[in-house]
């Protein structure tokens, strides 16, 4: 069975005949089946509300921290170093299905309904309408470079073994361009079919497919979005399910199927009339907006800067004594990469991280640390082959020498994009 949303004009003499030939009993476990799903998503949807402040943040992990923390450390005997990581994240969502499973019981305890028709058609209008939104900023952001920068001379410098996992995704994404684009575009796609109840089936099976990759990446490489990626994509499992039967006469059983019953009626006049205004400005909105956005983004992050490019250090100072190759501090490699972001790589393999204001007039460019530390000047002198950096900070003169070194000849990898 599916619902969804129906025909922006006042229901017909048949379909307002519908819901009474569609008051057919449920089975118990049809209806514990709902009930479970439908109280499953509601912890997730006040979660997502309550997770969208600080205030309302400490809230929820006040709630949800202390059954979390008994079935990890009394059950699973996890370490507290675990908080935050995969093992962590299926601790979190086995006890919101422990919850849903308690609540379900007791309401089906309670409960002498039969049917729950019309709560379903609205509630999968809300979960269609939610997973439709979100997949689309997802996809956007995906199909014009903004969620996954182009590689950067700095992702290219740091050794492979000093990468956070979510480092190495993003390096691997940044690089394969393609490969991100293919991702939004199967995320855009799903989503746009889920707004239109004859195309909603399809959609999710798109998005079945496509979330399920990115919910593994997400456990694999420990991004912090683990738990929305899961519901997500339970959410499409839960979508495509409704016409599970129908797949199956098709897909399994090599025989004809009925035609999905498409029907639902609002039952008030001006939810048609409100219907026909709101629907196409949230499929417009949820289309073009993510897009123009990431499209903003990612001109800021791509943006050459003055003096791009890749340097080497020959000669390093500090108060004119010149610091030797295995000094730590010394400097090895000096990216200015897109967006105005510098980073330092010194002797010892450390790197620091800057965002950059050039003033070309002046010959400045001005370091301000990501921690928010006190900005550094430097002044400096620009020819074809490098830079000569000076900066005086806390009584100390450092003097730099930098070597502009090609890329492609540094990183292989890049010659093989």
């Amino acid at each position: 069975m599916i619902a969804s949303q129906a025909s922006t004009e006042a229901p017909t003499r048949t379909e307002r005949l519908l819901p009474d030939i569609q008051e057919s009993e449920w089975t118990p476990l049809e209806r514990f089946a709902f009930r479970f799903v439908f109280v499953y998503f509601a912890i997730f949807f006040c979660g997502s509300l309550l997770d969208s402040g600080y205030a309302p943040r400490k809230l929820l992990a006040a709630l949800s921290d202390p059954p979390v923390r008994w079935l990890a450390s009394g059950v699973l005997h996890l370490p507290e170093s675990a908080i935050g990581g995969p093992r962590w994240a299926l601790a979190q969502q086995v006890v919101a299905f422990a919850i849903a499973a308690i609540v379900a019981a007791g309401w089906s305890a309670v409960s002498r309904r039969t049917q729950y028709h019309r709560l379903r058609g609205w509630f999968f209008i809300g979960l269609r309408y939610y997973v439709g939104v979100v997949m689309s900023v997802y996809g956007g952001f995906k199909v014009i470079e903004s969620q996954f920068p182009p590689i950067s001379f700095a992702q290219l410098s740091q050794p492979l073994g000093s990468m956070a996992p979510m480092g190495l995704l993003w390096a691997f994404m940044g690089y394969s361009t393609l490969y991100a684009t293919f991702a939004g575009i199967g995320e855009s796609v799903g989503a746009f079919l889920l707004f239109f109840r004859k195309t909603t089936t399809i959609g999710a099976l798109i998005l079945l497919t496509v979330l399920s990759n990115v919910a593994l990446l997400n456990y694999a490489f420990d991004v912090p979005v683990k738990q929305l990626s899961s519901n997500l994509l339970l959410a499409s499992i839960v979508l495509a399910a409704s016409d599970i039967k129908r797949i199956a006469d098709v897909f399994f059983f090599n025989r004809s199927s009925r035609p999905a019953d498409l029907s639902f009626d609002f039952r008030r006049p001006w939810i048609y009339k409100t219907r026909r205004v709101l629907k196409p400005l949230i499929v417009f909105l949820a289309a073009v907006g993510p897009l123009t956005a990431s499209a903003i983004i990612h001109h800021n992050i791509t943006k050459r800067p003055p003096l791009f490019g890749l340097y080497d250090v020959d000669v390093f100072a500090r108060d004119g004594a010149v610091a030797g190759p295995t000094d730590g501090s010394r400097w090895r490699r000096v990216a200015i990469d897109r967006g105005g972001v510098v980073a330092v790589r010194r002797a010892d393999d450390t790197a620091s991280y800057f965002t950059a204001t050039f003033d070309t007039t002046k010959h400045l460019i001005v370091l301000r640390p990501r921690d928010a530390s006190a900005r550094v000047t430097y002044s400096y002198e620009s020819s074809a082959d490098g830079l000569r950096l000076r900066s005086t900070a806390d009584g100390e003169t450092i003097t730099a020498n930098l070597r502009r070194v090609d890329p492609e000849k540094i990183f292989p990898l890049l010659r093989r994009r």
